[in-house]
C-alpha cells in the first residue's frame, strides 16, 4: 500500500506549480492501470477515503466500521511510531513534514496524556 505521497512535499510544505498537480493525478491513474494490466490475483488499486467520505457516505461508514472491527479484534496493529500530547501537534507536524516518520503519530488528548505520563 502507499499513502500520504511525501514527495509532494519540499522542505516539510506542500509543493505548488503544475508540475505537483499533474503528479497528483497521473500517478494514481498509473497505479489504476497498473492494476488491470498485472496478472495473477495482486492488484494495486488506488484508495482514498476522503474521496469516499465526500462522495460515498454509506461505503465511507461501511469501511470504517469494517476497520475498526479488525482493530478490535486485533487481526491488524498498526504501527505507531510516537504518542504525543495534542499540544504538540505542531512538533508532531513538522515531524511528518521531515518524512522520517516510520509509523503513525498518535495525538492524544491533554487529559490522557497526563494520566499515561506524557508531558502536556
Amino acid at each position: 500500500m502507499a499513502y500520504g505521497f511525501t514527495s509532494f512535499l519540499q522542505k516539510g510544505q506542500l509543493a505548488g506549480g503544475l508540475r505537483y498537480r499533474l503528479r497528483g493525478i497521473l500517478r494514481p491513474a498509473w497505479y489504476a492501470v497498473r492494476a488491470f494490466a498485472s496478472p495473477g490475483r495482486r492488484r494495486i488499486l488506488p484508495y482514498s477515503i476522503q474521496y469516499l467520505k465526500r462522495w460515498k457516505l454509506a461505503w465511507f461508514r461501511e469501511d470504517l466500521g469494517a476497520l475498526l472491527e479488525l482493530l478490535r479484534d486485533g487481526k491488524i496493529k498498526p504501527m505507531v511510531a510516537e504518542r504525543m500530547p495534542l499540544t504538540e501537534a505542531r512538533r508532531a507536524q513538522e515531524v511528518l513534514g521531515q518524512g522520517d516518520v516510520k509509523g503513525k503519530l498518535v495525538l492524544i488528548c491533554n487529559s490522557l496524556a497526563s494520566r499515561q505520563g506524557l508531558p502536556s
